[in-house]
């Protein structure tokens, strides 16, 4: 029976090995790898050194073919137990253990040079390689990495096996008498340098396997982690490639209403409108994304949204993509504007109430220098006493006016419900028989604190001026393309044609002639218009029309 030659083998055992160490370099290079991989590439080469060594046995001194060369591979061996626990537990060995090499190196040296002794070396080498070896299986077993258990458990299996194999050759050679020598031609020899080649093919493509399980297993986790943030931010997160999706997060799905899977491969127009996307484009004009800005995009409902987008060129999967970050600041840019709206409505208010109270003043003085001159005159001091008392009023509720004026978009714009908004200020007021009711319980709309004001008013001029035949109070709402006409309407006596005009100016009406006018700066902090269509005879009705964006309907 043929076998091949023992330093054929050797010879095959160092080429494999310096290949397999090559390996793992290049791989630990371009790729992820972990604690202890160096360490195994190092073990790699100190294993084929030691059998160039023997390779090189009697033309080289036995120091070197045989106390060094054995060395090498226990220092190996060590080595590969090592890399296992820092693989593992991110540990080191503790460093004396590497000292077990010194006494090792001297038994080696007294057992060649001064007892030659094949069979002790032997089991010098076996004690400890099976020692380390069942260390190791200890490691492995032991590891908390769920996601690669099987493979685990598959090395620990194989490494069971060759302590086992090394164990039973070490009995078969103490007790069947045979040549013991590093050269022996006996199959037992051959099969167990043929053994080793495997083992180390074998035992180093399982740790490298090992180590990707590991890669893949933190990967999954890595993006599963990014991926729940992702969904969980209420910005609009969309990867892209310019014109295509390739991903959205829920928050941008609900723009246009499609769910996440359906949208992949899509173009950007199906989350917007063509304007919309040109001005994502712009953000990254030549290929080059890397501002951000605040632009308005107008989004498949039509609606004009405020956003700061921010882009920036990622590898997605092997391919170059673009990771847009989309933050919705509308509610932020209403409160902007509602804030310069507001103090631009507080100095055209300084200005006037400045002018009409002077004005006031200046009626009021003349009066009193007329009652100076009248004082015996009873009829005209009492007339001129209620004229005074006028003025005063007027002047009263000129100060009241601005009190209620100044405190607008002093505070943010907040949503409100407005049945309930209706519900409490009904109930504020004397209604009577008047049932005043809301459609919708789920309509809310973004605007400053006082609208309740608004209401107020709407639902006080009504049950002032609407007659005795009134009976209802309708708040009613529907949606149109400019967004939501939000109607106020009775069924009493209506307005007449001559008061439409001036409905809504400062001063003009019956009462304070002030509530209609507050009512329309109110709304108009949030963007929101209002004007009477009711027919005379018929009713009253008041139109606000709330824009895209300053309305919903809540779902909870």
């Amino acid at each position: 029976m043929w076998t091949p030659d023992v330093r054929t083998l050797f010879l095959v055992i160092f080429l494999v090995n310096v290949f397999l160490a090559m390996m793992l370099f290049i791989y630990w290079k371009t790729q992820k790898t972990y604690d202890g991989f160096m360490t195994w590439t190092i073990s790699l080469l100190l294993f084929a050194g030691g059998y160039f060594l023997f390779l090189l046995r009697g033309s080289i001194p036995d120091l070197l073919s045989i106390v060094v060369a054995n060395n090498l591979l226990i220092l190996s061996v060590i080595m590969r137990v090592d890399s296992l626990r820092r693989f593992i537990s991110s540990k080191a060995l503790p460093a004396c253990i590497y000292g077990i090499l010194l006494p090792v190196f001297i038994l080696f040296l007294y057992f060649t040079f001064v007892f030659d002794s094949i069979m002790i070396r032997y089991l010098i080498s076996i004690l400890i390689i099976s020692a380390c070896t069942v260390t190791a299986i200890v490691f492995i077993i032991t590891a908390l990495y769920p996601e690669n258990r099987s493979l685990r458990f598959a090395i620990a299996a194989i490494l069971l096996l060759i302590t086992i194999l090394f164990v039973l050759r070490t009995v078969f050679l103490l007790i069947v008498p045979a040549d013991n020598s590093l050269f022996s031609t006996s199959i037992t020899n051959t099969s167990f340098f043929i053994v080793t080649v495997i083992t180390d093919v074998l035992f180093t493509g399982m740790f490298l396997m090992l180590n990707m399980a590991r890669a893949q297993t933190e990967l999954r986790a890595s993006d599963e982690r990014y991926r729940i943030l992702a969904d969980s931010l209420p910005d609009y997160i969309i990867i892209h490639d310019g014109e295509s999706i390739r991903y959205v997060n829920p928050a941008a799905t609900r723009i246009a209403g499609i769910a996440p899977e359906a949208l992949a491969g899509q173009p950007l127009y199906s989350l917007l409108s063509p304007s919309g996307t040109t001005a994502i484009r712009e953000t990254f004009a030549g290929n080059s994304p890397t501002s951000s800005g605040e632009i308005d995009l107008r989004f498949r409902d039509g609606a004009i949204h405020h956003c700061i987008v921010k882009t920036v060129k990622i590898d997605d999967r092997g391919e170059s993509s673009y990771l847009s970050v989309i933050t919705d600041i509308t509610e932020r840019k209403v409160a902007e504007n509602a804030l310069f709206q507001s103090n631009r409505k507080l100095n055209i208010l300084a200005s006037i109430t400045r002018h009409d109270i002077r004005n006031q003043l200046i009626g009021l003085k003349g009066y009193l220098d007329l009652s100076k001159e009248l004082l015996d005159d009873r009829s005209a001091i009492e007339e001129y006493i209620r004229e005074e008392e006028r003025i005063a009023d007027t002047i009263n509720n000129q100060i009241e006016f601005t009190r209620i004026y100044e405190n607008m978009g002093v505070r943010a714009p907040v949503w409100q419900n407005v049945e309930a908004i209706v519900r409490k200020m009904a109930a504020s007021l004397p209604a009577g028989r008047v049932r005043v009711i809301a459609d919708r319980p789920d309509l809310e709309i973004y605007a400053d604190p006082l609208v309740e004001k608004v209401f107020y008013n709407l639902i006080d001029n009504a049950l002032r001026y609407g007659g005795g035949n009134m009976t209802k109070i309708r708040f009613l709402s529907h949606e149109v393309d400019a967004g939501l006409i939000l109607i106020c309407e009775d069924d009493g006596e209506g307005i007449c044609d001559g008061d439409k005009k001036n409905l809504f100016e400062q001063g003009y009406g019956k009462n304070t002639g002030l509530g209609l006018f507050l009512s329309r700066e109110i709304l108009s902090i949030t963007g929101i218009t209002i004007s009477e269509t009711g027919e005379p005879g018929t009713g009253a009705r008041f139109e606000m029309i709330v824009p895209k964006g300053a309305y919903r309907f809540d779902q909870s």
